[in-house]
């Protein structure tokens, strides 16, 4: 190295990039280098992000565990970076959109994420706090991955937007569809009618997901959701007799505002 110190420069910057993808791979809850220990389970011990998810958000991977996400050196240093990802769904949603359709439509309609990713030995863990271009777009990546396995199709970037009081400066946005199967309901009793089914659905509801990280005592902590943009409804014309008919409305009430607001609740109320 010169008297400048630009080797060491370069190593820092090496390695500011390596952790940078780190925590985009725990976005992902996933890992993906050469190394095959990567994506094992790790025998560092890295708590899941805390969460405040009162009683509307269900823990779906209750069964999570610290993660190998990257190995590697920074000069005289082995470093190792460990992620911890748990999963949550808006079950309450969920079983309301069941309940009114007679349990034909039973799927997430809100989900959410939270991540924390440390870095051994722990004074290497300042570098968590560096911004990256790199991580930026592998958050960007992964949202829009999470969209697709999702079930959202013509999946999107949709640029960046700040939100207030949010621990990230700017969330990444994506925006895509999805598309509501088509419903027959059997067995419905329909007054003055010999008509006992009835079929609604069908088309496209916009879906929007956001995804941000940031730094919190050392560790890189990263959250985000999934969630309809819009509302969804639907009516179908029932014919009671040649001459009658009636109109049945099918309104899932989903209140894009008050969802989005909850997830984006949920992320503030992520932390070490």
């Amino acid at each position: 190295m010169d008297a400048s110190g630009s080797g060491r420069t370069t190593r820092r910057r090496e390695l500011l990039a390596t952790l940078g993808s780190a925590g985009a791979v725990a976005v992902a809850g996933c890992g993906s280098t050469t190394d095959a220990e990567v994506g094992a389970a790790a025998d560092r011990e890295v708590p899941p992000p805390s969460v405040t998810k009162g009683d509307r958000w269900e823990l779906t991977t209750p069964n999570s565990e610290p993660r190998l996400l990257r190995k590697g050196s920074a000069g005289p240093v082995n470093y190792t970076a460990v992620g911890h990802v748990r999963r949550y769904e808006d079950a309450k949603l969920r079983d309301r959109v069941a309940e009114s359709t007679f349990g034909e439509i039973d799927r997430p309609f809100a989900v959410a994420f939270a991540a924390r990713v440390d870095v051994f030995p722990s004074t290497l863990s300042a570098a968590t706090g560096f911004m990256s271009e790199e991580l930026d777009a592998a958050v960007r990546e992964h949202l829009t991955g999470a969209l697709d396995e999702f079930g959202v199709e013509n999946v999107r970037e949709a640029g960046t937007r700040s939100v207030s009081d949010a621990p990230v400066e700017e969330f990444a946005v994506v925006r895509g569809e999805y598309p509501i199967p088509e419903v027959t309901v059997e067995d419905v009793e329909i007054p003055l009618g010999n008509v006992d089914e009835f079929t609604f659905g069908g088309g496209r509801l916009p879906i929007e997901g956001i995804a941000g990280r940031w730094k919190s005592d050392g560790s890189i902590l990263a959250g985000g959701g999934v969630y309809p943009a819009e509302n969804y409804v639907d009516s179908e014309t029932v014919e009671l007799s040649d001459g009658i008919s009636m109109e049945v409305t099918v309104d899932l009430g989903l209140r894009p505002d008050r969802i989005e607001s909850r997830v984006l609740e949920f992320v503030r109320g992520v932390s070490a």
